[in-house]
């Protein structure tokens, strides 16, 4: 796998090890001690390859129920492109679920996790343009990430960011009969969403039994996640001049494309590009879903927008805010 974030305060970890990996030497005490003041910082993986240099940055988000590590066949391909990926995990999902006294659904919290992580991408990689992926409700944090820090985000890629839903109105009685029994009482509810989101067996299995999944969630948590998903609406409305990719599956059971497509003409800035996956589920970039095409996809849209980064950012002054 991949290094994780309090290794980005020094070097690009690479996929396979830590920075320290291969140097033939031990870090040293004050080194181990920073590394552990660092470890409150959101948990997150990368991918670059050493022998490439870097010409865009990719911090993704998950989708509900899962975790950074989703991203993982996708960063080895972006890598290949001359693309440093990372991704975090969002708070009450992934590593978090065994953090003590972390373990709980907060947005708020992640988008402070997201301010910060990109701030340490623009260190690690002065000058380069940073670029935020997210899926599902990671779609909606990378939507919300582009709107309340325009200065930090060269450009955002959304994939399935909206919160219609098929069987909103099921959902919302099971979380309104779950929430009488007690509003921090968890409840599996992520067979349903699996089910709805891929016809696919073998990835419903590998889905259930990842121990890094999520399928328990608290009625307030559920409250919570679709307040937020309902907000996107006006986030889209405040993206005036980033470019932004919006990329939903036309196979999708789990998400509307037409809300996908609403939140596509909300959005304010020109620079836009709606496109949708004619044989894609409701996973693209997750889970190894994608394909070739969508790599070249991504990987081609990135390249359009390169604006090297004024010398202020590429200087670490545009990112200390």
């Amino acid at each position: 796998m991949a290094g994780v974030l309090f290794a980005l305060a020094t070097a690009p970890a690479q996929a396979g090890g830590s920075p320290d990996a291969g140097s033939g030497s031990q870090p040293s005490k004050a080194e181990t001690k920073k590394r552990r003041r660092a470890r409150g910082n959101a948990p997150c993986l990368a991918w670059l390859d050493p022998d490439r240099p870097v010409r865009a940055a990719l911090l993704c988000v998950h989708g509900l129920g899962l975790h950074n590590g989703t991203f993982e066949p996708f960063g080895e391909k972006m890598k290949e492109k001359g693309v440093a990926v990372y991704a975090i995990d969002v708070r009450g999902f992934g590593s978090w679920m065994e953090a003590r006294g972390r373990q709980q659904v907060d947005f708020d919290g992640c988008l402070a996790d997201m301010k910060s992580t990109i701030k340490v991408i623009h260190r690690v990689h002065p000058g380069v343009p940073v670029f935020v992926l997210g899926e599902s409700m990671g779609g909606a944090i990378a939507l919300r990430t582009a709107a309340m820090f325009p200065d930090l985000v060269d450009g955002l890629i959304s994939s399935v960011p909206a919160g219609d839903r098929f069987q909103q109105g099921k959902t919302t009685i099971k979380v309104a009969l779950h929430l009488l029994e007690g509003p921090h009482r968890q409840f599996n509810v992520g067979t349903g969403v699996i089910e709805q989101a891929t016809q696919n067996p073998e990835l419903r299995e590998s889905w259930e039994k990842d121990p890094l999944a999520r399928l328990n969630l608290s009625p307030a948590e559920l409250i919570q996640f679709q307040r937020f998903m309902n907000q996107n609406h006006e986030s889209a409305k405040e993206i005036k001049d980033i470019p932004v990719l919006i990329v939903q599956g036309s196979k999708d059971r789990l998400v509307k494309p037409s809300g996908t497509v609403e939140l596509y003409d909300e959005l304010a800035t020109p620079d836009k590009q709606l496109e949708l996956i004619s044989n894609a589920e409701h996973l693209i970039f997750e889970e190894n879903q994608f394909t070739d095409q969508e790599i070249d996809l991504v990987a081609g849209w990135i390249d359009k927008h390169l604006t090297p980064r004024p010398a202020a950012a590429a200087a670490g002054k545009a990112v200390d805010r």
